[in-house]
């Protein structure tokens, strides 16, 4: 039986790194601290605290590592830039900072974009990759995300009707752990919010995929419509002997709506021989 860990402990946990560029990353530490490393990468706007329900369920025999990427969490928000090149390159130096290489790279949804981009550039840093939630598309200027993006000012409500449904699952998650999801994605500041997005108006990650040579496994929920069916069989088959499971009645945040079962996935991914 894994014992779950509270919101307030999970909290607890956080430590923080300089990175060689300068910039500090908060991140959370758990697991055996001589397991096999395996990086969790947030979403957007979330932070480490999107791991909390998923990680008991993966820490026997990892050591896991879940940071607040650049511009979330009580990590450092500069002016600029949040490109996925830039953000990738800060995990790259936290990978090496925190001496996790060659790491598991688990990703969702920003997270996942994260962990194509670090398995393509730098692969000797990677064993496998899990992508979850994710696509490898250019946004758009259209539809439900760009259009409240939009509206966005500070301060943000974080019991406003589009931070509710932000953060909300297809099937019931926790109501603890989402209270601490919504207040902290309305602390990111709107020029975030508005500077991620836009950077990815113009980054289309599709061509480099070929270049992953990481054994990859993507995951998602059948109802997620914004990492959608059509983007997951693209990613599957640019990815070389990229592996996909699909959960039916899930949403986006499939590590919120059932933690259990989405780690024992992950976890049998990448306990299987290479």
């Amino acid at each position: 039986m894994v014992e779950p860990i509270s919101q307030e402990q999970f909290a607890a946990l956080k430590q923080s790194a300089v990175l060689s560029n300068g910039l500090r990353l908060a991140y959370v530490e758990m697991g055996d601290p001589d397991g096999v490393p395996i990086l969790l990468l947030h979403g957007f706007t979330d932070s480490a605290r999107s791991w909390s329900l998923a990680a008991p369920h993966l820490a026997t025999g990892f050591r896991l590592v879940s940071p607040d990427l650049r511009g979330h969490g009580h990590s450092d928000k500069p002016e600029g830039c949040y490109t996925i090149p830039e953000m990738a390159t800060d995990v790259r130096f936290l990978i090496e900072t925190l001496d996790l290489a060659p790491s598991h790279v688990v990703g969702h949804s920003l997270g996942g974009r994260l962990a194509q981009a670090i398995a393509e550039r730098w692969p000797h840093l990677v064993r496998k990759i899990v992508l979850i939630s994710t696509s490898a598309v250019l946004r758009e200027r259209r539809g439900w995300l760009w259009e409240n993006i939009q509206k966005l000012r500070d301060p943000i409500d974080p019991e406003c009707a589009f931070i509710r449904e932000w953060c909300a699952g297809a099937i019931p998650v926790d109501e603890n752990f989402l209270a601490h999801a919504r207040r902290e994605s309305a602390a990111v500041p709107s020029r975030i919010w508005h500077s991620i997005y836009y950077e990815q108006l113009a980054y289309d990650p599709s061509p480099l995929l070929q270049d992953i040579s990481a054994p990859t496994l993507i995951l998602r929920g059948e109802e997620d419509m914004i990492a959608t069916e059509e983007h997951q069989a693209q990613m599957q088959e640019a990815i070389v002997g990229a592996e996909r499971i699909s959960l039916p009645s899930h949403g986006h945040n499939i590590h919120w709506e059932d933690p259990e079962r989405v780690a024992g996935l992950v976890r049998t991914f990448l306990e299987r021989p290479r």
